[in-house]
């Protein structure tokens, strides 16, 4: 999240970097022209084109490149020509630090310690809990348990920050669909959504918990679409509903016939 929240900054001070060195490297904003009734499309763009050629002379002396060709040395107009095209560019090259350092936590955590064990019936693990978004459905049932008087909520304590490590943690090892199907706190708000009951189950208001749940995968669904943004993720995980696996119902053991 701190990365994540860098890289906004540093994008905010490129852009006014850019915004104040335009008029050094002849980036000039078209200027509004009024259409009256009976003007034509062709008569605008060519007085736009006057007005463009006379901007583009007054403000020729500030072009740093062109003068420094004029009386700097080689050296000095290889830097100028460098500094231009870095100024230019920065942003047209999409570079992001945000996305390096989720690329190399991804690198770091390439480990069948994260992801278990391929299942056996190629699907997935049911009996074992092996994969980390079990992990994380766990903790975040949790921190969705409301909390008492004079106590703390995880939010008030940590803020987003854990749940940007989970929910990162879970896009880079591509377990973000097989999180929201099986999530043990979602699977509690779905079923709420019907029966609408509001009970207390050993001292938890079912409500307020159902609540923050609610909350908590709003927040999740955020973070999610900030990490799949920069990761530009292609995985299976995260294709389109269409694409969809077909696999065959089980059949029974009396109904199963050997070859």
């Amino acid at each position: 999240m701190c990365t994540f929240e860098i890289q906004q900054l540093v994008t905010q001070e490129e852009v006014n970097d850019l915004k104040h060195a335009a008029p050094f490297q002849n980036i000039i904003p078209k200027p509004f022209i009024p259409i009256k009734e009976g003007d034509s499309r062709k008569e605008k763009e060519q007085e736009l084109k006057v007005v463009m050629k006379k901007l583009e002379q007054k403000y020729a002396p500030l072009q740093v490149v062109p003068v420094i060709e004029k009386i700097g040395t080689e050296q000095q107009v290889s830097i100028a020509g460098e500094g231009d095209l870095l100024t230019r560019e920065r942003l047209c090259c999409g570079l992001s630090m945000f996305e390096v350092v989720l690329s190399r936590i991804r690198e770091y955590i390439d480990d069948p310690l994260w992801k278990g064990q391929p299942p056996a019936n190629g699907v997935m693990n049911i009996d074992e809990c092996t994969e980390f978004h079990r992990l994380w459905s766990a903790i975040q049932f949790v921190f969705c348990i409301p909390v008492g008087d004079n106590e703390f909520t995880i939010e008030e304590l940590y803020g987003e920050g854990l749940n940007w490590a989970g929910c990162a943690l879970i896009v880079l090892l591509s377990q973000q669909r097989r999180f929201e199907a099986l999530d043990f706190s979602y699977h509690i708000l779905k079923v709420n959504r019907v029966d609408m009951k509001d009970e207390n189950v050993k001292g938890i208001q079912l409500k307020k918990m159902v609540d923050r749940i609610r909350k908590f995968q709003i927040l999740n669904n955020q973070i999610f679409a900030v990490l799949n943004k920069y990761l530009h993720t292609n995985d299976a995980d995260s294709m389109p509903v269409e694409h969809v696996r077909c696999f065959q119902p089980p059949i029974h053991q009396s109904l199963a016939t050997t070859i």
